[in-house]
């Protein structure tokens, strides 16, 4: 069981590794920002679709295959903006850490409540950074359009990034009240046998 200050750390990593990605992301010429933020949809997708394939719960598999179809236009949308913009030219090949790496290397699967927690902690930390990433974009495009379309996709990112916070909130109470109760049987366990 993670202890509070645990948990608080962890969340201050994660913001912090958004800060991080998104100074690097920054220094970035539009192209190479634009390229990122494809191979962000198409590892946002894939994140989806790990977690449509494995949760339990048909109201969750039917949320993360409409995320699925949210970063799915996404990517159609900032390909065909990359495609105007640099017409008969490649994705830059620009570093990109890809948070669900960790899912795919292996054969995860989500067998407790933890390891659900922790892929929704990445979801969450992904959006977070998508957010930020399309708002810095809408502010240093110049084209109108295209500013409109980057707040829009900004304000989809955050939407997923509150229904996700909402769920890890939701099954985080439930995995403190579970690891309370079992605290609470070994006590009484450690009282009888005193």
């Amino acid at each position: 069981m993670e202890s509070p200050l645990e948990v608080y750390m962890k969340k201050a990593e994660i913001e912090e590794k958004v800060k991080e990605v998104l100074r690097e992301v920054s220094k970035m010429p539009l192209k190479d920002i634009l390229s990122y933020i494809i191979k962000g949809e198409k590892d946002a997708t894939d994140l989806y679709t790990f977690l449509h394939e494995n949760v339990p719960s048909k109201y969750l598999k039917e949320k993360f295959r409409q995320f699925i179809e949210v970063e799915a236009s996404h990517d159609k949308k900032v390909t065909e903006i990359f495609n105007t913009l640099y017409p008969h030219e490649e994705l830059s090949d620009v570093p990109f850490e890809s948070w669900t790496n960790v899912f795919r290397d292996r054969e995860f699967k989500i067998k407790t409540l933890r390891d659900y927690l922790d892929i929704l902690e990445v979801a969450m930390k992904s959006e977070r950074l998508a957010e930020e990433v399309y708002l810095y974009v809408s502010k240093h495009i110049p084209n109108p359009e295209y500013k409109g379309i980057f707040i829009e996709l900004a304000k989809d990112e955050r939407d997923h990034y509150e229904f996700l916070r909402q769920e890890y909130e939701t099954y985080e109470k439930a995995k403190a009240e579970q690891d309370f109760q079992e605290l609470i049987k070994e006590l009484m366990k450690d009282k009888k046998r005193a």
